[in-house]
């Protein structure tokens, strides 16, 4: 299992229990799942890597986890040199705008996951994530190797490049899944909203 962990907080956007997550779809696919990647961003990952450390306890006290933390690139925002130059500032606050994006990420999971399944020769893939930069890997395994594909997300949010190599999508923004997967409030495993 390979999940996209910003992803997962967009679609999913109060907190997953990642240990419901797991063993709805070890259910579900009638396999059990033996090695489970979370990835995300973050500015300050050893931070990061401190807030996501319960998502490593093995079941049943947690989804047991393996936590990859990449860095976030922030790059003040300024106004072509054609048009001056000048920093981009908010009318109201007066700050310059700020753009941050994800490094490493998607790389990050495609790079494990092809490890993982070369070393391991795994039948079974399930990845939450939409993007359509996963196309080409997950078309490799499904097609070449016959990987069983199945997908957590929304409809809407996944990729029309992915879709057609799904067996199964797991669609957590509706109901009775997203009523399950919903962390409870005193629930050990909670992902820190970003």
């Amino acid at each position: 299992m390979f999940i996209d962990g910003a992803y997962v907080s967009k679609v999913f956007p109060s907190r997953i229990d990642y240990l419901a997550l797991r063993q709805m779809i070890e259910r579900e696919t009638g396999d059990v799942i033996d090695e489970a990647y979370y990835f995300d961003a973050d500015s300050d990952p050893p931070q990061a890597t401190k807030l996501h450390n319960k998502l490593a306890y093995l079941p049943p006290s947690g989804p047991g986890l393996r936590v990859k933390i990449y860095w976030l690139h922030k790059r003040l925002l300024t106004w072509p040199k054609a048009m001056g130059g000048e920093p981009v500032i908010h009318p109201e606050s007066q700050k310059q705008f700020e753009l941050v994006t994800q490094k490493a990420v998607d790389v990050g999971l495609v790079y494990h996951m092809t490890r993982s399944f070369h070393k391991r020769q795994w039948r079974t893939l399930v990845l939450a994530a939409g993007d359509a930069d996963f196309h080409e890997p997950v078309q490799s395994l499904v097609e070449s190797e016959n990987v069983n594909l199945y997908l957590v997300g929304t409809n809407g949010s996944i990729s029309q490049e992915l879709r057609p190599y799904a067996r199964k999508i797991f669609e957590i923004d509706k109901d009775p899944l997203r009523a399950e997967l919903q962390l409870k409030v005193n629930a050990p495993i909670a992902r820190p909203n970003p």
